[in-house]
């Protein structure tokens, strides 16, 4: 299994780096696709990513690539936790009054305070993680390409 995963990260990672663009078009449409696959967008993802890129004119490819390299069922649940704690830093909802709520049926009483804690730290994390993959990204393009010149 390490194998096949290996292969699949580097098949991705050969993707990103020989595509035929600018390596800013390049690391902007993979973060937009980071960004995107992150943020909640209830199966509109792709289709949201490709049409930012199309409208910014950025990389099709690294933007669906960034979408599904950062949001997989590894990282899903990661990226949920972290966006309920970062979110919950920012306002002073009891949290377990909230899944006492759920616990009890009572879940659309706090689907209003749950989504808006989860949405902020979301947006958050999803902005932090986008704006560090584009200097990732640019940079690991840039080095792959001078490595190649030489």
């Amino acid at each position: 299994m390490t194998n096949d995963r290996k292969s699949w990260v580097e098949t991705a990672k050969d993707k990103i780096l020989r595509v035929n663009d600018t390596p800013e078009r390049i690391a902007f449409g993979f973060s937009i696709g980071a960004f995107i696959g992150i943020f909640p967008t209830f199966y509109l993802g792709g289709i949201i990513t490709l049409a930012l890129c199309a409208l910014f004119k950025l990389n099709y490819a690294a933007g669906i690539l960034g979408s599904v390299i950062v949001m997989n069922p590894v990282s899903t649940p990661i990226f949920w936790g972290l966006s309920a704690y970062v979110g919950s830093l920012f306002y002073p909802t009891d949290v377990h009054l909230i899944l006492a709520q759920i616990k009890n049926g009572k879940i659309f009483k706090s689907l209003g305070e749950i989504s808006l804690v989860y949405l902020t730290g979301n947006l958050i994390i999803a902005s932090i993680v986008a704006v560090v993959s584009y200097y990732l990204v640019r940079r690991l393009v840039v080095s792959y390409r001078k490595g190649r010149a030489v």
